[in-house]
């Protein structure tokens, strides 16, 4: 008689959501390293992307954290980068290090994720390209500067409405990453967890020829370390070689 398969033997990542992301769990499952699994909780989110939605999506955060700690996962990723430049100064470290506190797991957000692979591959110089609302997009230049970065160039495709980001395709992509002045540039910084990039990063970066950190590429590669679970199924970055 088989056995039956023991998902998530080699490493569990808890992710946690908002919930009009309709693109970080199908990414995730498309790479992940055999033996790994990933099981999502998600967070109220819907509507246009709005200070007064982030900081109501976030009131929730504590009950998602308990619900996928009940999944017995070994690493819980807050899956979203606005909170970022929407919360207060120091708000993802506490609340990282409140998650591992309470659950006993280790714990990551999309800012903790994106800072370490930015110092794993020695980036000081970045461009950085966002979806967001002009007005939330003109938060992150300033947050990015105040921890120490250059900014090479900047700019958003100014989307307002939650559900369309995830509409974003290669072709759009590659036409906004060519609007950004990559000159003098360590990487290219793409935020935002529900924008699609995994079909295209190895791509944009033969194409661009600089190392390209996205939302989700980070959130996977800080799990995956966290795991010691090895590499993603595909290239996804010279993120991953280093």
């Amino acid at each position: 008689m088989s056995q039956a398969p023991v998902y998530g033997g080699k490493g569990r990542i808890g992710l946690i959501v908002p919930a009009n992301n309709s693109v970080i769990e199908p990414e995730f499952w498309s790479v992940l390293p055999s033996g790994v699994a990933a099981y999502a909780t998600r967070l109220m989110a819907r509507g246009d992307l709005t200070p007064e939605a982030v900081h109501q999506m976030e009131s929730a955060l504590d009950h998602a954290v308990s619900l996928v700690a009940a999944t017995g996962v070994d690493v819980i990723a807050y899956c979203d980068m606005v909170t970022t430049f929407i919360m207060e100064p120091g708000w993802n470290e506490r609340t990282v290090d409140d998650i591992a506190r309470r659950t006993g797991v280790k714990a990551l957000s999309a800012w903790t994720a994106l800072r370490d692979a930015l110092a794993q591959l020695g980036v000081r110089r970045i461009a950085l390209g966002t979806p967001y609302p002009a007005a939330i997009h003109a938060l992150a230049p300033p947050f990015f500067v105040a921890r120490g970065f250059e900014l090479g160039s900047h700019a958003t495709l100014d989307i307002v409405a939650m559900r369309e980001v995830p509409t974003v395709d290669k072709a759009r992509l590659h036409a906004f990453v060519k609007t950004l002045d990559l000159r003098g540039c360590d990487a290219l910084v793409l935020l935002a967890t529900d924008l699609p990039t995994f079909g295209c990063l190895d791509e944009l970066e033969r194409d661009f020829g600089l190392p390209i950190l996205t939302s989700n590429q980070t959130l996977l590669w800080a799990s995956l370390k966290a795991l010691r679970a090895g590499a993603p199924n595909r290239p996804l970055g010279r993120i991953f070689n280093v």
